[in-house]
This record gives structure tokens, C-alpha cells and sequence, in this order.
């Protein structure tokens, strides 16, 4: 089975990423796991000002400094995984990745707000359930 996991450092995400370890794991014959971090672009007069290298490398080290427990935790389950890192709507990203690597399923974390919350507030969740056809596993 391919997943994608979506993973941002939350303990939203943490909870997912336990889910896999154990739930997940025990349910699939074999688990092919992809993690997917996106980290927000910066503004162009940003990346014009300190240059293309600089700020790939920013995006690295933030990506490192969120999946550094993660990688630890897959380890420790003796997990193999890939990871991806995207810039851009974290949304489209998860369901563009998806969909293009042909996951069978993303696991997501969510907060677990209400309806009318995710109105206001809005919600990655809610936004890769509308943009991608790939099922998605809801953690909370």
C-alpha cells in the first residue's frame, strides 16, 4: 500500500504519524511510506534579495527542524519512508503529490473543528478532501 503522510510538526501530525507506526501498520501487508512537508513560499522580493540557493536552503533546514522527531519516531517503528518537500499552498501540494504519484491513501491530522470552524478558520484537511480524489485517513 502507498501512502502519503502529511506532516507539519503538530501534534495533530504527530497523532497521524502514530497512526501509521501502529494502526496502519499492522492493517497493510506492506507499507510503502511517503512523507510530505510544504513549507510556505516566501515573497518574491524575499527570494530576489537573498537568492535562489539561500532560500532553498532555508526551506531545507525548516523541513530538517520539523521532521527531525518524525524521522526519529520511523526509525525507532523500523519504518522505511521517503520524504518530499514542497513550497507552495499546502493543500494543492498534498493533493497534487498525491495524485501524481499514485498514493493509495494520505493520512492528515486534523484539529478537529467544526464545520462552522472551518468556515471561518478554514482547513488544509477540508481544502485535499476537495482537491483530491486520492482517500484520505482523517487522525484526531
Amino acid at each position: 500500500m502507498k501512502v502519503l503522510l502529511s506532516y507539519d510538526g503538530s501534534e495533530c501530525s504527530a497523532r497521524a504519524a502514530k497512526f501509521v507506526t501502529t494502526t496502519l501498520r499492522k492493517q497493510a501487508r506492506s507499507l510503502d511510506l511517503d512523507v510530505i512537508y510544504v513549507d510556505m513560499p516566501m515573497l518574491d522580493r524575499v527570494v530576489a534579495a537573498l537568492g535562489e540557493e539561500t532560500v532553498a536552503r532555508l526551506h531545507q533546514e525548516n523541513a530538517d527542524l520539523v521532521l527531525k522527531a518524525l524521522r526519529s519516531r520511523l526509525k525507532r517503528a523500523n519504518l522505511p519512508f521517503t520524504e518530499t518537500l514542497a513550497t507552495g499552498p499546502v493543500a494543492r501540494k498534498i493533493a497534487e503529490h498525491a495524485e501524481k504519484g499514485g498514493f493509495d491513501l494520505i493520512v492528515m491530522g486534523s484539529h478537529g473543528r467544526s464545520a462552522a470552524g472551518n468556515l471561518f478558520l478554514g482547513s488544509v484537511t477540508t481544502r485535499v478532501l476537495v482537491e483530491c480524489t486520492v482517500p484520505v485517513i482523517i487522525v484526531r
